[in-house]
């Protein structure tokens, strides 16, 4: 199918014909096509079930190739993580002097607590305090309060600017609609991803990291491409990830589908490249599942969400789907003896990953009928139909009993008037289009997406920010972007068109913020008891200081493990006097070497006993 062509070119580019065919895609006389599934004979040892699993994909074309030669190889160095839950100076106080108080006195003050004045805030007696070597901000808040000179002391609590990030689809706001209804701008005013949040992004890979192609996969890739590379929108961090399409330990996109779910749901903000992701900075787990087709089968499907729950996801997102329950490719019902079986072991993997507490984001399906595809349809999954510009449902997305709540998926339309089509745009690999117009991961452009697969990671970005702010049980995350969810053109209540509705961030992470951030005490980490605090920010980019409160006399071992529970360094082991004790690691391993992106765990023993504390460290 071609796009309508009533829609000029824009910078002399056309959308031209889509390698992957649209499923129930709905034409201009009203009608829909469902064609037949292609085979996968040309990679049979990778076929384990006859069930074919659909990527809810339903076009990409390149937009912008100048502006993607700009950004193909390099993030810029001044792009820095937007850390923006609350956070403080580790080794700061800002300290009121009572009234009275001169100059001399408070320095005498300060000097005698071995701190040091950085400088005078305000006349009357505001001072910028650095703490001595080793000292913590929770265990020298309370004695600066204490002191009789002193009107309060706080921490140096890190500021929260009201921005939009400077990316290029954000430049052009018509193409950034999808940010705008969804209220994402609002919402980084009050919260982006935490890294100790994990996103399983199962799709067909995740341009994660620059990686020779392995000779079994160059047929599948652009002829003369010999690299996969980075999407300079997706720094990280990443989890371990893996292959099920090619049994390997580098699930890298030789499609483009699954950088783009990723890059919707967690694409790095404020590095001018491209658009930004709901959850910038949350942790993302790839996995592949579909391959350079974007197709898979039911095995790879289960393989990847088992993997994903058994590798620390907290949400699972599937922009990828089955054909609806009570339909077959031809439109007409299966037998109930088959249906009775077909996807048990689906929803066995589904029932695995809730039972761990994943919650499980799903494509409701590109079919055009009334009825939601699987797994989307199955209970406790969040599933997600797409809508256009306009917010109404968009004309080829599935709906029915059982939806949850709608999303941008764009369409082929231009209600915004801009000569291009409602599209979620954003960066990814030159994309599949054709069995003549293989991928190309050496290469990245903005390139329009439809479909519910682009719907589906709106909502698990809503989720991870939700869990950012600490809300970490399925239920009230549901019930709070229903709460906030518009739905002008349903019923305004729950429906099978709009689900709840329009899912709205801002309006979610504020409900949840109101119940759920952490009150000062915990956020500054009281002093109580003995532990180890990271002193450093989390995440880091060159290391991290971990502070420990050693009770009484004993040996102390401070190791750092990777999520996979191999040792990655031994920072520190001695035997040492009771007190405080800081003890800091310079981001290598045991060899010398720089440790790569991702989580790793300090794991502290004292004679008090052993605790872990976890950090996220970003390259």
């Amino acid at each position: 199918m071609r796009a309508d062509s009533r829609l000029p070119p824009l910078m002399d580019w056309r959308f031209s014909s889509p390698a992957v065919p649209s499923i129930g895609l709905r034409i201009p006389n009203g009608g829909f096509v469902i064609p037949a599934v292609p085979s996968l004979a040309r990679r049979p040892h990778r076929s384990r079930s006859l069930a074919l699993v659909l990527p809810l994909l339903l076009l990409t074309v390149s937009l912008f190739p100048s502006a993607a030669r700009a950004h193909t190889n390099v993030i810029p160095p001044e792009t820095e993580f937007q850390w923006r839950a609350p956070g403080y100076v580790p080794d700061e106080l800002l300290v009121q002097f009572k009234e009275g108080v001169g100059t001399d006195r408070a320095m005498s003050t300060i000097r005698e607590k071995g701190a040091t004045a950085r400088r005078m805030l305000t006349p009357d007696g505001l001072v910028e305090v650095k703490l001595p070597p080793g000292m913590l901000v929770p265990d020298a808040i309370e004695g600066w309060n204490a002191h009789s000179d002193v009107e309060y002391a706080v921490p140096n609590v890190y500021a929260q600017g009201f921005f939009v990030p400077n990316d290029t689809v954000i430049a052009k706001p018509d193409l950034a609609w999808n940010l705008r209804s969804v209220g994402a701008y609002d919402a980084w005013d009050v919260v982006t991803g935490d890294p100790r949040i994990v996103l399983a992004m199962i799709d067909t890979g995740v341009a994660f990291e620059d990686h020779p192609i392995p000779s079994y996969e160059l047929p599948f890739v652009k002829p003369g491409v010999t690299m996969y590379r980075r999407s300079p929108e997706l720094p990280g961090p990443f989890l371990q990830g893996y292959d099920f399409i090619n049994s390997d330990d580098h699930p890298n996109d030789d499609n483009g589908h699954g950088t783009m779910t990723a890059t919707i749901a967690a694409g790095q903000a404020n590095n001018i490249a491209g658009s930004a992701g709901i959850a910038f900075g949350v942790t993302i787990l790839p996995i592949k599942v579909l391959d350079s087709l974007s197709r898979g089968t039911l095995s790879t499907i289960v393989a990847g969400i088992r993997y994903a729950t058994d590798h620390g996801a907290n949400i699972a997102n599937l922009s990828l789907g089955f054909f609806p329950l009570g339909r077959s490719p031809q439109d007409r019902p299966l037998p109930p003896n088959v249906l009775a079986h077909l996807f048990h072991p689906l929803k066995d993997a589904i029932d695995y990953a809730q039972s761990h507490g994943v919650v499980v984001v799903a494509s409701a399906g590109n079919f055009g009928l009334p009825e939601i595809g699987l797994p989307a349809a199955y209970p406790g999954v969040i599933s997600v139909a797409a809508t256009g510009v306009d917010d109404r449902i968009a004309s080829y997305s599935s709906f029915g009993k059982g939806l949850s709540f709608v999303a941008p998926g764009g369409d082929f339309t231009d209600l915004n008037g801009d000569r291009v089509q409602d599209a979620v745009f954003n960066l990814s690999i030159k994309p599949f289009r054709s069995e003549g117009s293989l991928a190309n991961p050496d290469s990245f452009g903005v390139f329009p997406f439809f479909g519910t697969s682009a719907s589906a990671p709106h909502v698990s970005g809503a989720v991870a920010l939700l869990m950012s702010l600490g809300m970490r049980n399925q239920s009230l995350i549901e019930q709070t972007l229903r709460e906030t969810a518009l739905n002008q053109f349903g019923t305004g209540f729950h429906d099978s068109t709009y689900g709840a509705g329009l899912i709205q961030i801002d309006k979610a992470v504020r409900l949840a913020a109101s119940k759920f951030r952490p009150k000062l005490a915990l956020a500054l980490g009281a002093a109580q008891g003995s532990g180890a605090r990271l002193t450093s920010r989390n995440p880091s980019r060159g290391g991290a200081a971990l502070a420990l409160r050693i009770s009484r006399p004993g040996d102390v071992r401070v190791q750092l493990f990777d999520v996979r529970g191999r040792l990655v360094r031994t920072v520190d082991e001695g035997r040492y006097p009771a007190g405080e004790r800081l003890v800091r690691w310079n981001g290598e391993d045991d060899q010398g070497r720089q440790v790569g992106s991702g989580i790793y765990y300090f794991r502290v023993e004292t004679p008090d006993g052993i605790e872990k504390r976890r950090i996220a460290v970003l390259r």
